[in-house]
């Protein structure tokens, strides 16, 4: 009982938050004026009749504001971007308003969808009557089934309220095929050794969804360091911008396995400009398998008045084999080295307590993600880093300093670097030609 009459007094605040706008009372006012009052001696049954359609078309105002009301996703706000705020004010997506209650009294609701051509945005919240939410519970095994195949989950972000009993969420999934219609969305959770699968199960209507607003097939190539970014796709919609492209064939990629060369691109910084601003960038990935080194790079929607734009790439790292041994002296050396075009400086050899520390400096992208350190010809492995420090100089750039713990001493040292992580600037850009 309480539970409803909580529900009916956020229905009546609801209401009474409701506003006639302020230029309803003049259009009612002239709509009367411009009436001819016949004598109140013949029909006195005239104004009441006016007064019952004023009444009539207040009632209709408010049940169209109601209905928009009743379609935009409420509580979401907190979680949601700019963006997305716009398109729920707007009324957008398909409510669904489904829940699957879980056997330990846990409600799974999922409360609406907005699609377009590149996601499908979940909005759906957990929520335990009972008590708090244990987080631990809620596992994170969630997708949508479909009748071709299961659409996973490619980001997610929530908000638990302030009783902790509930969290809402928004999760971002690839779109499902044109001619999906019967959707299951699914999440488990977990009770004890026990996992129990939540399913929702509704029918996509494509009527609300978004479409795209440009979509343009690319094929920019841009050389950085030791391959190309080609640059495939751009689709911008009313929720994103994606860009597509890849840094390596199938075919380069065999290539370099059998040639027993490993290139392992690390991260791949872009920006995109439209109108001369930048457009925020939401999220990025990398992808290696049987189609090749692939890339996807996620921003926000694109301005409505869309004059020009164009991506920036700005900087590009990987992963290199190095395969190179530098000889070491104990002591102080300030022995600047080059490896691959990147500055790398042994600064200071010493032991301690019977261990063996090496102190280097390097630009603050290099990271030497293999190396030993030979000791009278056998090889350590590290053991830790230490005193990892960042410090910038003149021109703005930092320089990287950190010593490397290696467990031992001996009489001969070599350092052995196998690979290493580096990052090079490039600010190249590619005009999109938008007509």
């Amino acid at each position: 009982m309480n539970n409803v009459e909580e529900r009916l007094r956020k229905k009546k605040s609801e209401i009474d938050q409701i506003q006639v706008p302020d230029e309803m009372e003049l259009r009612l006012r002239s709509a009367l004026e411009r009436r001819q009052v016949p004598p109140s001696t013949k029909k006195n049954w005239i104004p009441r009749i006016a007064i019952l359609c004023i009444l009539a078309l207040l009632v209709v105002y408010q049940s169209d504001t109601l209905a928009f009301y009743g379609k935009r996703l409420i509580g979401y706000d907190p979680i949601m971007n700019g963006t997305l705020k716009q398109l729920n004010q707007l009324g957008k997506g398909q409510s669904i308003n489904k829940s699957y209650t879980y056997k330990n009294g846990v409600v799974l609701s999922l409360d609406g969808i907005m699609l377009d051509d590149n996601q499908l945005l979940a909005y759906y919240t957990v929520n335990n009557p009972e008590r708090k939410l244990d987080i631990g519970e809620i596992s994170s095994i969630l997708y949508i089934k479909g009748m071709a195949k299961d659409y996973m989950m490619n980001s997610s972000q929530g908000l638990i309220d302030d009783s902790e009993s509930q969290i809402r969420y928004i999760a971002s999934f690839e779109p499902p095929y044109f001619f999906e219609k019967e959707l299951s969305f699914v999440c488990s959770m977990e009770d004890g050794p026990k996992t129990e699968i939540g399913s929702i199960t509704f029918n996509l209507d494509r009527n609300q969804a978004m479409g795209h607003t440009l979509k343009k097939e690319l094929h920019k190539t841009v050389q950085v360091d030791q391959t190309k970014v080609r640059f495939e796709t751009i689709t911008a919609t009313p929720t994103s911008t994606v860009i597509k492209g890849r840094m390596q064939t199938s075919l380069g990629l065999a290539r370099d396995q059998f040639l027993d060369k490993h290139f392992r691109p690390h991260d791949l910084e872009l920006e995109l400009i439209a109108n001369g601003k930048k457009v925020a960038r939401q999220e990025a990935s990398m992808s290696t398998n049987v189609d090749g080194i692939t890339f996807e790079t996620k921003f926000d929607a694109l301005p409505p008045d869309l004059k020009d734009l164009k991506i920036n790439l700005v900087s590009f790292s990987a992963d290199h084999d190095v395969n190179q041994q530098f000889e070491l002296q104990l002591g102080e050396m300030k022995q600047p080295d080059h490896i691959m075009g990147q500055s790398l400086v042994f600064e200071q050899l010493y032991t301690s307590e019977g261990d063996t520390y090496l102190t280097i400096g390097s630009e603050e992208s290099v990271v030497l993600t293999k190396v030993y350190l030979i000791m009278d010809g056998k090889r350590v492995n590290i053991e830790e880093t230490i005193n990892d420090e960042y410090d910038k100089i003149a021109d703005g750039t930092a320089i990287h300093t950190r010593t490397l713990h290696f467990p031992g001493t001996g009489q001969k040292y070599q350092l052995d670097i196998q690979r290493m992580t580096y990052a090079k600037t490039y600010n190249k850009s590619i005009v999109i030609p938008i007509d």
